[in-house]
């Protein structure tokens, strides 16, 4: 009974586990919008377009009648050395580099707004996706990372909203507005299913079980409100608030289980569960000044409450593991999984500057920003990878008549991310943290574990993109 016990743990921690990897380094790596990003970020204050629906929806107020598209394209990369210690009296294990790339998709926003006649008002309809990362590592069956990621390809997502400014006063905007995230995760991973009982090294591949998670239709509404206070021409104060998204959604499991023959004979019914989660709520304030007409700079501030991150609940219906040997059928229950994310504190400094060509403007631009880590070092994997970070980008804008085609590139500079291994030792539970295999397998919870996500972890991120509003 206790091995059967220990598989049904392990299909529910395996489909939370799954749920995951759409947050922190995967959902929110970089800041977004072709425009702003040229500016670090840095759009709080002096948002006076159609990217505003994001950073500050009173910015709309400026944002005058028109149609903005882009799409960036965000190239991820993440080589992982992976180390072990399966004892604590054992030295560290060194696996050869894996590397994982995300799929260079173009990542769309289109915003539209208008007045409708409407005086000191101002509306925009549009939608846009994250710019995130879906990375994809070695699926072979010795891949030191299986355990925490093989792929999240085919994970799509998208924010759909309507939002409204006003402008009671030449001083005074405000703004909000009303959002839905949409799409759906698809995730896929291993986990080890040697049970202590059998003779078997606990990553032989033919212990392993495959799991592919699909998490959708997902429908998680979600709002924003902003202000901004010009108290002088060449000044202007801004301030905006995203409402955390709250994630419950269906979700459908299928497992494949071990090849090794002590699981001849049985077999997993149903797949359904239900997943919820919670995205962090993110506060922004920043100061634009004016020194000339045509220079504008800004300083920025950002908080990203990634606490209420703590933990996914899953509840499985009707998931059961059949014709397991002397138990017969055991039905899988309700799990919370712990997630130990932190809160992201971010700084952001960004201008640009406009001059004439011919009949041409010419806007160039400039930002910085560094951002803290999501996630612990301890807790850091290739499924939920986020570091400490700086972010550099470089744009331009060239306008003529009702057009204006933006571009910009970005580059993070992270440095290598080392996460010490270690192995449980029931006498002194509190030292060994870090991530375990999704499946143990030992004849009780104080047993000697190891943890999986031990090693180095160098990434690279470049983000490349291109813009065209039309102003009607």
């Amino acid at each position: 009974m206790r091995r059967l016990t220990t598989l049904a743990a392990a299909l529910t921690t395996t489909l939370a586990t799954l749920t995951s990897g759409a947050l922190a380094g995967g959902f929110y790596l970089v800041d977004r919008g072709v425009r702003p990003l040229g500016r670090g970020g840095a759009f709080v204050a002096g948002a006076d377009d159609q990217h505003a629906v994001w950073y500050n929806p009173a910015g709309l107020s400026e944002a005058g009648n028109g149609l903005l598209v882009d799409g960036a394209l965000v190239l991820f990369a993440n080589t992982y050395t992976r180390t072990a210690r399966p004892d604590p009296a054992m030295p560290m294990v060194t696996f050869a580099p894996v590397q994982g790339r995300g799929a260079p998709i173009p990542i769309p926003t289109l915003v539209v707004t208008h007045d409708f006649g409407l005086r000191n008002f101002r509306f925009a309809a549009g939608a846009y996706a994250p710019y995130a990362a879906l990375p994809t590592y070695d699926n072979a069956p010795l891949a030191p990372q299986r355990y925490s990621l093989i792929t999240l390809d085919g994970s799509a997502l998208a924010v759909a909203g309507v939002w409204a400014a006003w402008k009671p006063h030449p001083m005074i905007s405000v703004g909000a507005g009303v959002q839905v995230l949409i799409g759906s995760f698809v995730s896929q991973l291993a986990f080890s299913a040697c049970p202590a009982t059998v003779t078997c090294a606990p990553e032989d591949p033919q212990w392993d079980s495959l799991a592919q998670l699909n998490v959708g239709p997902i429908v998680a509404p979600t709002g924003n409100v902003g202000v901004r206070f010009n108290p002088h021409r060449r000044v202007s104060i801004g301030a905006s608030f995203n409402l955390p998204i709250t994630v419950d959604a269906g979700a459908k499991l299928d497992v494949r289980l071990p090849s090794a023959p002590f699981y001849d004979g049985a077999r997993v019914e149903g797949n359904s569960a239900q997943v919820g989660f919670t995205l962090a709520p993110i506060a922004r304030v920043g100061v634009e000044l004016r020194p000339a007409a045509r220079t504008r700079v800004e300083l920025a501030a950002t908080w990203e409450g990634w606490s209420v991150h703590d933990a996914i609940n899953l509840a499985p219906r009707g998931v059961r593991i059949v014709n397991a040997r002397a138990v017969g059928t055991y039905e899988v229950g309700n799990v919370s999984l712990a997630r130990n994310f932190q809160d992201v504190w971010s700084v952001r400094v960004g201008g640009e500057h406009r001059f004439d060509v011919g009949t041409y403007s010419v806007t160039a631009r400039a930002g910085f920003s560094y951002e803290t880590s999501a996630t612990p070092a301890a807790y850091t994997s290739v499924l939920t990878f986020d570091a400490d970070k700086a972010t550099v980008s470089l744009g331009a804008s060239l306008a003529r008549g009702r057009f204006r085609l933006d571009a910009v590139y970005a580059h993070t500079f992270w440095g290598s991310v080392d996460t010490t291994p270690c192995a449980y030792d029931p006498r002194a539970p509190t030292r060994c943290q870090g991530l375990y295999p999704t499946a143990p397998f030992r004849a009780g919870l104080n047993a000697p574990r190891y943890t999986v996500n031990g090693g180095s972890y160098d990434p690279t991120l470049n983000v490349f993109g291109l813009g065209l509003q039309y102003a009607f």
